[in-house]
C-alpha cells in the first residue's frame, strides 16, 4: 500500500482541533521522497530531537546508490533552530493543520515538518500535504499565506500524542465554554431578566458619561473665558464669540484627525474579517479532508435537513 495513503485510510476518526501557539519549521520536498523514503527520512521521523541531522545525512550519503538521488542537509534540517520565542499561531488537530506561512505554496505540494509545542515543549516531525494556500490581503504581514495541510505518514506515537495534547486544550476550555453555554440558554429562557442585568449598568455608565463630559466641558469653557478676558481685555459678547471659535476649531481638529485614523481603521478591520475568513475556510477545507466519505455524507445530508426543515418551518 502506498504510504502516503497510510495514515489516510488507517484512521479515519474525526481528531479535535484546537487553536494553540508553536514553533514551526516546514520545508518543501520531492513527492518520492515521501511516497519512496530513504532511510536518512526514516531515521528523522524516529528521532525527534533532530540533534545529529547534518551528521546523519553526512553519514547515510556514502551508502547511496550510484542512481539514487543524494539528499542535501539543507533539506532535511531546513531551518530546524528556535528562534528567541518566535510563534505562531495555528490551529492543529491529529490529522492536520492551517498556520502561517512566509511563501505560497500549491495545493499538493508535500513538506517536512516539525512542530515544537510550546506548553509542553514536545517535538513531532511529520510530513505534510498542502491541501489549501491563500494570501492574506495584508501586505505587511511576516506569513503573508495561510495554508492547510493534512498530516501523512505521522508516525502513531506522534499521532497520539496530539490526540492527547488537544483533548487537554479542550479540557481547558470546558469551563470556560459551559459558562458561554450557560449565558446564552439563560439568555433564551429569561431574555427579560439578562437584559435587565446588562441594560442598567450601561444606563448608568452612559448618563455618568455624558454628566462627566458636561463638567470637563464647562470647566474647560470657563476657564477658556478667564483666561481670553485676561490676555484681550475684551467684554462678555466678544469673550463668549472667541472663546466659541476657539472650540469649534477644537472640534474640527479633532473631527480632522478622526478622518486621519478612521480610514486606516476600517481597512484594517476589513484586512482582520478578510483575514479571519479565510483562516476559517483554511480550517474548514482541512476538517473536510480528514473526515471519511460516511462522515462526508453524514455532514451533507445534516445540512441539507437542516435547511429544508428551516425553509419549510422557520420562515
Amino acid at each position: 500500500m502506498d504510504r502516503v495513503n497510510m495514515t489516510k485510510n488507517k484512521n479515519r476518526r474525526a481528531f479535535f482541533r484546537i487553536y494553540d501557539e508553536v514553533h514551526l519549521f516546514y520545508k518543501k520536498i520531492d513527492e518520492k521522497l515521501v511516497t519512496e523514503p530513504h532511510s536518512i527520512f526514516d531515521n528523522i521521523l524516529n528521532n525527534p530531537s533532530l540533534s545529529s541531522d547534518i551528521e546523519m545525512v553526512s553519514q547515510d550519503s556514502e551508502l547511496l546508490s550510484p542512481g539514487e538521488e543524494k539528499i542535501s542537509p539543507d533539506v532535511m534540517t531546513p531551518n530546524f533552530k528556535i528562534k528567541e520565542n518566535k510563534t505562531r499561531d495555528v490551529n492543529i488537530s491529529a490529522g492536520g493543520m492551517v498556520f502561517m506561512g512566509e511563501g505560497a505554496l500549491k495545493e499538493g505540494d508535500y513538506l517536512i515538518i516539525k512542530i515544537v509545542l510550546v506548553s509542553s515543549m514536545a517535538v513531532i516531525v511529520t510530513y505534510g500535504k498542502v491541501v489549501f494556500c491563500e494570501k492574506r490581503q495584508a501586505n505587511d504581514s511576516r506569513y503573508p499565506y495561510f495554508v492547510s495541510v493534512h498530516f501523512v505518514n505521522m508516525k502513531d506515537e506522534d499521532r497520539e500524542l496530539l490526540i492527547k495534547y488537544a483533548d487537554k486544550k479542550r479540557q481547558q476550555q470546558r469551563w470556560i465554554n459551559g459558562f458561554l453555554l450557560a449565558v446564552v440558554l439563560t439568555a433564551i429562557v429569561a431574555p427579560d431578566i439578562v437584559f435587565g442585568l446588562l441594560f442598567e449598568p450601561l444606563h448608568f455608565l452612559y448618563e455618568h458619561f455624558l454628566e462627566f463630559f458636561h463638567i470637563v466641558f464647562e470647566f474647560i469653557e470657563s476657564h477658556l473665558d478667564d483666561l481670553v478676558e485676561h490676555l484681550f481685555h475684551t467684554d462678555t459678547k466678544q469673550t463668549q464669540i472667541i472663546v466659541f471659535y476657539i472650540l469649534v476649531s477644537f472640534g474640527l481638529y479633532g473631527l480632522y484627525r478622526l478622518w486621519r485614523v478612521l480610514p486606516h481603521f476600517c481597512r484594517h478591520s476589513k484586512e482582520n474579517l478578510l483575514a479571519i475568513y479565510t483562516y476559517k475556510k483554511a480550517s474548514l477545507l482541512c476538517y473536510w479532508w480528514e473526515q471519511s466519505l460516511f462522515n462526508k455524507i453524514k455532514l451533507v445530508v445534516i445540512g441539507i435537513a437542516t435547511i429544508t426543515l428551516y425553509v419549510l418551518f422557520g420562515l
